[in-house]
């Protein structure tokens, strides 16, 4: 173990942080409380904010979780983590050594090099085999190897708790709003704008085909308005997600298609970035592609009134 913390960190060797660990797959507002305290102590404290994670996530190791669940990719957490004030960034390759590792192994190798003054975590955080380190067992063992451990319960929004799976469960049924509200920020992706098969400028409609990234949780197909973000600009859009099945294309597998409104260029090769707000309808079969026109029509004047 003390090898897997020390080729994560390198040479370097911290002289006191405040940590926080968990998986944190979303950095909902419940983590952003964790985490908040994290960078309030550490910065009061003189120490370095740090924050340790696992890739895969857990749960997805054990199985809970399929490979294209995530709603936040590895390189989208780190950078969400440093934008919140985390300093020191460390994802551990979740393995079954990881997860048959003792509590103390682990606290052990930890304070080797983190010299950690005092661990944040959720109630419901455990660690090692048979999840032996609770939250109990880790204070316990905190004090024994000096430092403190604060505890942070769940948060609570809309009388439930903030947690990753309740986010899960809401994206998975368009709910974005009440999704986007337990996240504190728009649920997105980012893909490069790849060639499509121009059906869309066919119809009138000419749209940036965008390659859904692996590992991403992905939304019910439908038609979404979303802000899209190219090359530092922002432009509102009509998105459908889905198999397009008004020209028998069900069997071709899901494609990503954003009309940018009041714009139009060649972004081939680009990335953008879809922030997806609301779901405007499911995605239907229609008789004709005159019929699907005159929907995306009253798609666009719905994604207007909802993103101007």
């Amino acid at each position: 173990m003390n090898n897997m913390l020390i080729n994560l960190l390198g040479p370097e060797i911290l002289t006191g942080s405040a940590v926080s660990i968990g998986a944190f797959d979303g950095l909902h507002l419940g983590h952003c409380h964790i985490l908040k305290n994290t960078v309030d102590y550490a910065r009061n404290h003189g120490l370095t904010a740090a924050a340790i994670l696992f890739d895969p996530l857990p749960s997805q190791f054990f199985g809970r979780l399929g490979p294209n669940d995530r709603i936040l990719l590895r390189d989208e957490q780190e950078q969400r983590l440093h934008d919140l004030g985390i300093e020191r960034v460390i994802i551990l390759p979740f393995s079954r050594l990881l997860a048959d590792l003792s509590p103390e192994a682990f606290l052990d190798s930890m304070q080797q090099l983190l010299h950690c003054r005092r661990l944040f975590m959720g109630a419901d955080f455990s660690l090692g085999k048979n999840r032996a380190g609770n939250a109990a067992v880790l204070s316990k063992m905190g004090k024994e190897r000096g430092f403190t451990t604060e505890i942070i319960d769940k948060d609570i929004l809309d009388g439930d708790v903030i947690s990753s799976t309740r986010i899960r469960g809401l994206l998975r049924e368009g709910k974005l709003r009440e999704a986007d509200r337990l996240l504190g920020y728009p649920f997105f992706f980012s893909g490069e704008v790849i060639h499509g098969d121009a059906r869309g400028r066919k119809l009138g409609f000419p749209t940036l085909n965008v390659k859904i990234p692996e590992g991403k949780l992905t939304l019910p197909n439908g038609v979404y308005a979303v802000y899209n973000y190219i090359n530092g600009m922002k432009y509102a859009s009509v998105t459908n997600i889905g198999v397009r099945p008004t020209f028998g294309l069900d069997d071709k597998g899901v494609f990503v298609e954003s009309y940018l409104l009041n714009m139009s260029g060649n972004f081939y090769g680009d990335t953008a970035r879809l922030e997806f707000i609301e779901l405007l309808r499911p995605e239907i079969r229609f008789e004709s592609a005159e019929a699907l026109g005159a929907q995306i029509r009253k798609d666009i004047q719905r994604a207007e009134q909802i993103l101007s």
